[in-house]
């Protein structure tokens, strides 16, 4: 009877967060995703989309929103832990520098630290872009908005 209840009440906190039971697809329209777009700006850069665990190992979408003068990394650039981190563009333009060691001398506009010894890569409106665990990286000459969706991989 508990385990009933319990069940009740998972399914129940489900729905409201809105967040399908087992089985069933979780569609957001292009008004949801602008409006996830417009929150990441006002957020730093960075907005949870959604997100779900199983069997203990957590799944998210984020949108990122490059267009404000916040810097959703570091200062010294971004490293996911145990991630792969894929990015889809949906518009504008960036050079992703990839590896690398940060330099502490001057930031970019956005905050980020010039990055020696890393590979430049200039990726725009419809490319993906997958970096692996532990790799840092960081964003410069952005054309924006300049707007992706990351899926981090475990």
């Amino acid at each position: 009877m508990l385990a009933a209840a319990m069940g009740a009440l998972w399914h129940e906190k489900t729905l409201a967060q809105g967040e399908p039971a087992s089985g069933m697809v979780t569609v957001f329209d292009h008004e949801k995703v602008e409006a996830s777009f417009t929150k990441a700006a006002g957020n730093g850069g960075n907005n949870h989309l959604w997100g779900r665990t199983v069997a203990g190992v957590g799944y998210d979408v984020h949108t990122h929103s490059r267009d404000s003068l916040k810097a959703a990394c570091k200062s010294e650039g971004c490293s996911h832990t145990g991630v792969t981190e894929v990015m889809y563009v949906i518009s504008g333009g960036a050079t992703i520098v990839v590896g690398g060691k940060a330099r502490a001398a001057r930031t970019d506009k956005f905050g980020g630290k010039f990055i020696q010894g890393g590979q430049s890569q200039r990726i725009s409106k419809g490319d993906v872009f997958i970096v692996p665990p532990d790799t840092v990286h960081w964003y410069t000459n952005i054309e924006g908005p300049f707007r992706y969706i990351e899926v981090p991989v475990p």
